[in-house]
């Protein structure tokens, strides 16, 4: 008999909630496949099964759990399993909901849909990762059709990636139209959906209320001309691969807070905290909820060690492998939503941080240079601050050395 408990995530990782089982009570697993799914602080985890075996979960869905607590067994044959049902007895675990993985989406990249629940439950009882169920998914693709390469065989992207190149193993795609009738004309209203605000919602719920409620917040614009940003981030392609935009502006904005270390604090009690350290989290979307991994000292790394952070903690979220470390103690925030062609918006500070800058896409529009009116690729910049610490002349100061730095990205090693 094994013991199915917990993990713990992260150093401050004390409880989490357990999102779903994927196998119900009787089934039998293998070494490594998903059996159950948590949530802590905004992050989803897939638990592994730590052995071949018959599953018993204990524990229901939805109960706040705490680090190593055991919430299931797993019987070595069908004797075990019913000697451990007599002994540890759970109603609902005959009748657990074995879910379809969720799709994810980051900044640059489409959510994909999922395929016919048959097929996708075939899926995923495969060893095989998230986001290769989900690309696998959106193209009608036979997982049991794919080698793996991943650890222990395990289907990776790249796997999904390489099959999908061979069109014989794609079938023709299966068009699913809504189950659900059309409303009828009615003076009335009615609810199509009603979504429970808990788990990762009432998370996201509760913090954006405390940051509007407990914070003074303002938000000031600028647009910036995006040409040097442009050219820069092409002089840095590097065996084929380009960094990111994010990965400029996380190191913009780090040497920025170096030059205003105001703008680096919090509000702890009755005191400002400014930070000696500069971590600086993005905002990016994970199954529908916002969440925020943090890039550790970027203003003592150079940008293509930034964007091999940022590939590696965007790589652990699609694979549900962010821990609560992964989002803690950031300082300031960035978010871009330029890939959604998003020109302006106001971003909502992130607490217990300060400030939070807002990207826009690139555009271009019609500028004037020596009289001349022109077509410049341009940005817009927005920056939210609490405005109870840091007064709105060092804010806009703080936005215009961004400003200049986008303009101009010598001036990040000045």
């Amino acid at each position: 008999m094994i013991e199915i408990r917990i993990p713990k995530l992260g150093l401050t990782m004390e409880k989490a909630m357990l999102h779903h089982w994927e196998f119900g009570s009787g089934e039998e697993v293998k070494e490594g496949q998903t059996i159950l799914v948590i949530e802590t602080d905004k992050v989803t985890f897939e638990v592994p099964s730590p052995g071949d075996g018959i599953i018993h979960p204990i524990a229901p869905e939805g109960e706040t759990c705490t680090v190593e607590e055991v919430v299931g067994y797993l019987a070595k044959n069908r004797v075990e399993y019913e000697q451990i049902v007599k002994e540890h007895p759970f109603e609902g675990a005959g009748n657990v909901e074995v879910r379809a993985p969720q799709s994810i989406s980051v900044p640059g990249e489409r959510a994909a849909s999922t395929t016919s629940p048959t097929k996708a439950a075939e899926n995923d009882r495969i060893k095989s990762s998230p986001v290769a169920r989900a690309i696998a998914g959106a193209h009608n693709l036979d997982l049991r059709a794919v080698s793996g390469s991943g650890p222990g065989g395990r289907i990776v992207r790249a796997d999904v990636l390489r099959a999908l190149e061979a069109p014989a193993m794609v079938s023709e795609r299966v068009v699913e139209r809504p189950t659900a009738p059309m409303p009828k004309q009615s003076a009335a209203k009615e609810a199509w959906e009603s979504i429970p605000i808990q788990g990762v919602r009432r998370i996201i719920f509760d913090n954006m209320f405390r940051s509007l409620s407990q914070s003074a917040q303002l938000t000031l614009h600028t647009e910036a001309c995006a040409e040097p940003l442009v050219r820069l981030r092409e002089r840095l392609k590097s065996n084929g691969r380009k960094v990111s935009y994010n990965a400029v502006l996380i190191k913009i904005c780090a040497m920025a807070l170096r030059l205003h270390p105001r703008i680096n604090a919090s509000v702890e009690g009755d005191a400002i905290r400014v930070w000696r350290q500069i971590h600086i989290g993005l905002a990016m979307e994970h199954n529908d909820a916002l969440i925020v991994p943090v890039v550790r000292n970027p203003d003592l790394k150079t940008i293509r060690e930034i964007d091999t952070d940022i590939l590696g903690l965007v790589e652990k979220t699609r694979e549900n492998r962010l821990s609560p470390d992964d989002l803690l103690n950031g300082t300031f925030t960035v978010t871009n939503l330029g890939f959604a062609e998003i020109d302006s918006f106001t971003p909502i500070i992130r607490p217990p941080e300060s400030a939070i800058l807002g990207v826009g896409r690139i555009v271009h529009r019609p500028s004037i240079r020596n009289d001349i009116v022109i077509a410049e690729k341009q940005m817009t910049l927005s920056l939210t601050i609490d405005h109870r610490i840091i007064d709105g002349a060092p804010g806009a100061r703080f936005l215009k050395t961004i400003k200049e730095m986008v303009e101009d990205p010598v001036m990040m090693i000045g």
